[in-house]
């Protein structure tokens, strides 16, 4: 709001209106123009509207984000799933779904994403298969090994890469350069 209110200013100027001037090309008081211009107040709308006009600005308002910040953390998620080093999917996360690109599509094991798209209530449905179970009895005492204060199988899956005993499936999310043998369970190594 700030840097707007300079603009404002700066435009004033470069037209070469006083606070005075501009307040009646606009139709109020110089001491709104003022105001504004210190920063004490914000005119309505439609004083604003007024104040972009004379001066040959435009106003451009945006919806307010009124997500949680638990949904807008997947804002622009993106993960590939792999089979040991071979990518099996993409996912990529946009508002409130997910589009996956999947490279193996009928693969009973290999391929955990059953659709090209879902909503993030399925996709975190998919990622708690690769967690523990939430009902578990030291389920607290795994999350607070991990730094996490709730059972959140995104946090989870970020921290452990979605490892299981069972697969060979692991999550890489972006800005990570691993391999499989970076992450893999140490029951796969030397064998």
């Amino acid at each position: 709001m700030e840097e707007f209110i300079n603009q404002v200013k700066e435009r004033r100027k470069e037209k070469g209106l006083s606070q005075a001037e501009l307040a009646k090309l606009v139709g109020v008081p110089q001491s709104t123009i003022g105001r504004f211009e210190s920063k004490k107040t914000f005119p309505n709308l439609k004083t604003l509207s007024k104040i972009a006009d004379v001066l040959n600005m435009e106003i451009d308002l945006k919806e307010k984000d009124t997500r949680s910040p638990y949904i807008k953390r997947w804002d622009n998620l993106r993960f590939t799933c792999y089979w040991k080093d071979e990518p099996v999917s993409d996912v990529y996360v946009r508002g409130n779904e997910a589009f996956i690109k999947r490279y193996i599509k009928n693969h009973p094991v290999k391929q955990i994403f059953y659709s090209d798209k879902m909503d993030l209530y399925k996709l975190t449905e998919v990622l708690k298969s690769r967690c523990w179970q939430e009902d578990r009895a030291d389920i607290d005492l795994i999350l607070n090994k991990l730094g996490i204060e709730y059972y959140d199988p995104l946090e989870i899956v970020k921290k452990t890469h979605g490892i299981s005993y069972n697969d060979f499936l692991w999550f890489q999310f972006d800005g990570e350069f691993l391999h499989w043998k970076d992450v893999e369970p140490r029951r796969f190594r030397n064998g």
